[in-house]
């Protein structure tokens, strides 16, 4: 990875303190049950609906997106990539009306990224803490005593990335950082063994194949999901766990998936013809985002349905009846979030004990 900011040692001490407003040798606070939200998004920008949301729902954590890391082909290196853009505005905001929130940096890994580090994974782990520490005491975010990686790894990567958490959590050391280390857990990872860090967040979304045309809805299926939950009530980690309330619409083209697509007016019948509750056929050539959707090309709606939710969720808490756990939502995005009555979100928050 390149030397992503050269940061002298007193720097880093400088940004431990800010990060977490107490001494460098001191040890974490417990990890503590609350109402969070994932924010995932390249630009930091907390609207009214936003901070009321938390507000009101009692949000006490955000696990905050900072950067991904990807891998550099030209140079066979691992490299930050889409770092987050937090503005003055918001480094008040989170200052002042939010001082309280604890803050949880967020770092994506590709797998790629992992396959390029090889035997360099103290150099990758180090320059990843440095950077968010850094990030840290820059934009000067509040009550941080945690890190969290996101990686989707395989079983021909677990070895990499069990090396990169273990030296994450030695550089936590080098650099007087009184951190935690915590990581997502993927459904089909629960058979595998656990990573080496303190704690994990259960990933309930994304649960099927989003690019196959036979999926039903790749966000939540209570039926994808439930063969994996014979593993959840003796996985060694705490788990927090993570519920979606983001939709979107996936576009097949002579049967292949073709991308992505935002906020078209699937209800326009002279656009678009239903076929079933979810599916939807072009009827007509469609400019959308500088491409095309072609006559015919077929459209799936997928939305995170509060009943399926609860389905699922009800499902997971009978098997961790016995072990404290926060709920989630995955994201903080307020187009989504309207789409929920307010009971339900507090549905979605409720602790199952």
């Amino acid at each position: 990875m390149k030397k992503l900011i050269p940061i002298l040692s007193i720097i880093l001490a400088i940004a431990a303190a800010s990060c977490n407003s107490r001494s460098a040798q001191s040890a974490p606070p417990e990890h503590q049950e609350v109402n969070s939200v994932y924010y995932w998004k390249t630009v930091l920008q907390l609207d009214s609906a936003e901070l009321a949301f938390m507000a009101n729902h009692d949000v006490r954590r955000i696990y905050l997106r900072m950067f991904d890391v990807t891998a550099d082909d030209g140079e066979w290196k691992a490299i930050p990539n889409a770092t987050i853009r937090i503005p003055a505005s918001e480094q008040k905001i989170l200052n002042s009306g939010l001082d309280t929130m604890e803050i949880v940096p967020v770092v994506y890994i590709t797998l790629d990224a992992l396959r390029q580090m090889a035997d360099d994974e103290g150099e990758l782990a180090r320059n990843i803490t440095e950077r968010v520490a850094n990030m840290c005491q820059f934009h000067k975010l509040p009550n941080v005593s945690e890190l969290q990686l996101d990686c989707d790894w395989t079983p021909s990567t677990e070895k990499l990335f069990f090396a990169l958490c273990d030296s994450i959590r030695s550089s936590f050391s080098e650099l007087n950082l009184p951190w935690r280390l915590s990581s997502t857990v993927r459904l089909h990872q629960l058979a595998k063994k656990a990573p080496p860090v303190d704690a994990g967040v259960l990933m309930v979304y994304n649960t099927g194949s989003f690019d196959s045309p036979e999926t039903k809805n790749s966000i939540i299926d209570r039926e994808d999901i439930m063969p994996y939950l014979k593993k959840l009530p003796d996985y060694p980690l705490h788990l927090d766990i993570a519920y979606p309330t983001y939709s979107w619409q996936l576009v097949f083209s002579a049967g292949k998936f073709a991308g992505i697509a935002a906020d078209l007016d699937l209800d326009d019948r002279s656009l678009f013809e239903p076929r079933s509750e979810n599916i939807f056929i072009a009827r007509t050539d469609v400019p959308h985002n500088r491409t095309i959707i072609h006559r015919g090309d077929i459209i799936r709606r997928e939305i995170s349905d509060f009943n399926e939710i609860e389905a699922v969720k009800r499902e997971i808490e009978q098997r961790l009846s016995t072990r404290k756990h926060s709920n989630i939502i995955y994201h903080l995005d307020p187009k989504n979030l309207k789409n929920y009555s307010s009971d339900e979100i507090k549905s979605i928050f409720a602790p199952g004990r």
